[in-house]
């Protein structure tokens, strides 16, 4: 009987700690998601700021040259027709 006793003021115990303890956890979490988030606008929008405004930039990529593997098969070029 007294292990039972033990057992349930043990399980009242950790839920009022967690009362105490869990919305200052949970606050702190926000507050640093929050401020990961305004580095990252923060960052997209100096990068967007760069540009002055009427500015015309052009960004190519490099050609990719397909790539078949012989051993999966025929490769076979098509045109839809109509």
């Amino acid at each position: 009987m007294k292990i039972f006793f033990t057992i349930l003021f043990f399980i009242f115990l950790i839920s009022y700690i967690l009362r105490l303890l869990l919305p200052y956890l949970m606050r702190r979490f926000v507050q640093r998601m929050e401020k990961q988030f305004t580095e990252q606008f923060n960052n997209t929008t100096k990068q967007k700021q760069t540009k002055r405004e009427g500015q015309v930039s052009i960004n190519q990529t490099d050609k990719k040259e397909k790539k078949v593997d012989k051993n999966v098969g025929d490769y076979i070029d098509f045109e839809e027709e109509k």
